[in-house]
């Protein structure tokens, strides 16, 4: 089983899975990862207008299933029957997984319904890539839709998980979902 979480930048994503990895012991790896090695290896600062362009320009270059024919080799190279997947955007991305994996492959779409919670979290985890006020979360989001057409992306979700509650919520909701919707499917 190969996992992967789509959702607004702040939403929670990583949050979920890095939460998985480490209390069922899976392993993860992320598209951003090898986005900002690329963009280190070009000699650019890794802000987040840095890494679309880096996405862009290997995209660009090699296709758009340039990141994820990276992940899948990687996936498949460690043998190892489930993985979690950070990262994932344009759907050209999870049709590239669903063929490589079938009915292996679960997406799930991590919603926070309101931007201004959306926006505080991520003024809390005080990442560089993060927007500085509301007004720019929201260009990032319309740059993300423009690029990579997430709302597209997001409608091909197995499951959606939302997290507008407090970490515990999220915690229980993740248990949840593990316990009933992944254990059956995994390997």
């Amino acid at each position: 089983m190969v996992l992967a979480a789509v959702g607004k930048n702040g939403t929670g994503k990583d949050f979920f899975l890095e939460y998985i990895a480490k209390e069922y012991n899976l392993p993860m790896i992320s598209i951003g990862d090898i986005a900002r090695e690329l963009a280190a290896k070009d000699g650019l600062e890794l802000t987040r207008d840095n890494l679309h362009k880096t996405s862009q320009k290997y995209m660009g270059e090699f296709g758009q299933t340039f990141f994820p024919e990276q992940i899948v080799k990687k996936i498949k190279e460690s043998g190892k029957p489930n993985y979690l997947v950070s990262g994932i955007r344009p759907l050209s991305d999870v049709m590239f997984f669903k063929e490589a994996f079938g009915d292996s492959f679960v997406l799930v779409d991590v919603v926070i319904s309101d931007d201004m919670v959306r926006y505080e979290r991520m003024l809390a985890r005080g990442s560089d890539r993060d927007g500085t006020s509301i007004d720019k979360l929201k260009q990032n989001d319309a740059g993300e839709e423009k690029i990579f057409q997430t709302s597209e992306t997001e409608k091909m979700a197995d499951y959606t998980l939302l997290n507008d509650g407090s970490a515990e919520d999220l915690f229980a909701s993740i248990k949840d979902f593990y316990d009933n919707f992944l254990v059956p499917r995994m390997d």
